[in-house]
């Protein structure tokens, strides 16, 4: 197995065309889509909005993006301020306040296990909420594929039981900043819940940057390099696609912000031992930890020269020979860059 980084330009691909993506809604823990062929589209674009539940409540979350590189200083939103001072040397290694050089964005992640510690009350609410919703589509988009019941918990490492990774992220995009939007990355785990309401979205779709410009009343759903690994070799392949935020400019409109829920893997190797691949008649074949895999795609992102991407290297005619082990073992080797 292998890891390498390249560089990655903007300016690569650079045509930036409209777009037409899949829309779902989420009915009795199934997928609805509103176009026949919309399943299909959306696990080869990578990418597809979903209805938002009814009566959900995003103002938390919207105060927190608006406000929380601010310092206090009085107010109705002053709960969602003062939070540039939680960093990782405050909370813990990931997680907390960053602000990136290369980017337009500064921004603030935070697992669960720290939401009810840092976040006010009202957003762990939320928070809660959406980490609920996003396993309800991850499993909705697991009885689509052929990857028995039998093996979801164990080949998504172990984030339907509870003991998975799950990180609120918030982005504020600073407009005075000259700089790239936010870099060309693909994430890192299972689905992504998106909540934004500016443009600014772009994605890399048959080698053209596509806009994926936000709908009212529907989050935007991804998936990641996890589930692209885990299911590339079955009769049900998923993409995971690259994308990037546009270079915001200054004007009389709002600073953009946008917000995520991460449905990642277990970074615990005592309760996964990491990323799988599945191959049918054989199961699950252990490809690498989770952790590794994360920090470098994480720490490729945000370099001013290199992109959060990877590739999967073709498999060796020995790989392809190898026999089944009860711990698996990596046919292709893993290319982060």
């Amino acid at each position: 197995m292998t890891m390498t980084t390249r560089t990655f330009s903007h300016a690569e691909a650079e045509v930036v065309a409209p777009g037409t993506w899949q829309r779902a809604t989420l009915v009795d823990g199934q997928l609805d889509f509103a176009s026949e062929e919309g399943l299909v589209r959306a696990f080869e674009d990578g990418f597809f909005l979903v209805k938002q539940p009814d009566g959900a409540d995003l103002s938390a979350g919207d105060a927190f993006a608006q406000n929380f590189y601010l310092p206090r200083g009085g107010g109705e939103h002053d709960i969602y301020r003062g939070f540039r001072g939680r960093t990782p040397e405050t909370i813990a290694p990931r997680e907390g306040y960053f602000e990136r050089s290369a980017d337009q964005t500064e921004q603030f992640f935070l697992e669960r296990a720290y939401w009810r510690g840092v976040y006010p009350e009202p957003l762990v609410v939320q928070a809660e909420a959406m980490r609920t919703f996003a396993l309800s589509v991850l499993r909705a988009v697991l009885l689509e594929l052929d990857l028995p019941e039998a093996l979801w918990d164990e080949g998504t490492g172990q984030c339907l039981s509870d003991r998975g990774t799950y990180h609120l992220t918030f982005n504020h995009f600073r407009p005075t900043v000259r700089a790239r939007g936010l870099n060309i990355h693909k994430d890192s785990g299972w689905v992504t819940i998106l909540r934004s309401i500016e443009p600014g979205l772009q994605v890399l779709r048959r080698n053209v940057w596509t806009r994926l410009d936000p709908v009212p009343g529907y989050f935007v759903v991804n998936f990641g390099c996890a589930m692209e690994m885990l299911m590339r070799k079955s009769r049900t392949p998923v993409a995971a696609v690259a994308h990037r935020v546009a270079e915001q400019v200054t004007g009389d409109k709002p600073d953009r912000f946008s917000y995520a829920l991460f449905v990642d893997s277990s970074l615990d190797e005592t309760v996964s031992p990491g990323l799988f691949r599945y191959e049918p008649g054989r199961g699950l074949v252990f490809e690498m930890p989770f952790a590794l895999f994360v920090d470098e795609i994480v720490k490729n992102t945000y370099q001013p020269h290199t992109a959060g991407l990877y590739r999967v290297a073709k498999a060796t005619a020995e790989d392809a020979r190898e026999p089944a082990t009860d711990e698996g073992s990596s046919a292709a080797a893993l290319e982060l860059r």
